[in-house]
C-alpha cells in the first residue's frame, strides 16, 4: 500500500503541482485543513506562495497555528515547509510586519533593492544525510530567513548566503521549491518524508 502524505491547505500555494509531483513519486496524497482530515499521515507539506500576513491569518481562521504548533511539540509526524511554508515557521517577518508561528527563533528579511531571488540556484549542505555537497533547486523568493546556523542545513547565495533547508524537531523548511526542481527535488522530498 503507498505511504499516505497530506498537505495543509491554508489558501496559499500550488497545491495542484504539489500533488502532482507527490502522486508521479508514489505517494497517496490527502489535502485538507483540519487536524482530522491530516491524520495518518506519514509528512504533512505547506506549501507556500503568497503573502506571510495572508497565511497566517488564513492559519489562525482555520486553528491551524494551534494544530501545527501541537506537531511541533509532540514531534509525531514531519511536516515539511516550502518556501513561504517554511518561513512562517520563525517569529516574525518583515513582510506585513507580522508575527510567525514562532517555532525556530528567526526573522524573514527582504532581500535589499527590493530584488526578488528567481530561478535556479546551488544548495551548500552542512549536513549530506539531505543533499549531496552541492545540489540545484529552483527558487522564487523574494524574503529570506535570518536564523541561529544550528538549524541550518544548507546555505545558497543570492546578495548573502542565507538559509534554504532548516531543521528542528520533526519540521524542516526549504527555501526552494522541490516540487518543480526536477530529479533533485523530488529525490529529497523523499528524503524528508522518511526523515527521522
Amino acid at each position: 500500500m503507498k505511504e499516505k502524505v497530506g498537505i495543509l491547505d491554508y489558501g496559499v500555494g500550488n497545491i495542484a503541482s504539489l500533488t502532482g509531483v507527490l502522486k508521479k513519486i508514489g505517494y497517496q496524497v490527502c489535502v485538507g485543513n483540519t487536524k482530522e482530515s491530516l491524520s495518518g499521515v506519514k509528512a504533512i507539506f505547506l506549501p507556500g506562495v503568497g503573502s506571510f500576513d495572508f497565511a497566517m491569518r488564513n492559519l489562525k481562521h482555520l486553528k491551524m497555528d494551534k494544530f501545527l504548533r501541537n506537531r511541533f511539540n509532540a514531534q509525531d509526524v514531519n511536516v515539511i515547509g516550502i518556501c513561504l511554508g517554511m518561513q512562517i515557521f520563525f517569529d516574525h517577518s518583515e513582510e506585513g510586519d507580522c508575527e510567525g508561528l514562532g517555532l525556530i527563533k528567526g526573522k524573514v528579511k527582504r532581500f535589499s533593492d527590493k530584488e526578488c531571488h528567481v530561478g535556479w540556484n546551488i544548495a551548500k549542505a552542512s549536513n549530506d544525510h539531505f543533499i549531496s555537497a552541492e545540489s540545484g533547486y529552483y527558487f522564487n523568493h523574494s524574503y529570506y530567513v535570518d536564523c541561529n546556523k544550528d538549524e541550518i542545513l544548507a546555505t545558497s547565495k543570492y546578495q548573502l548566503d542565507f538559509p534554504v533547508i532548516v531543521n528542528k524537531n520533526k519540521f524542516y523548511g526549504v527555501q526552494f521549491h522541490p516540487e518543480k526542481s526536477q530529479d533533485t527535488g523530488e529525490k529529497l522530498i523523499k528524503i524528508l518524508v522518511g526523515a527521522d
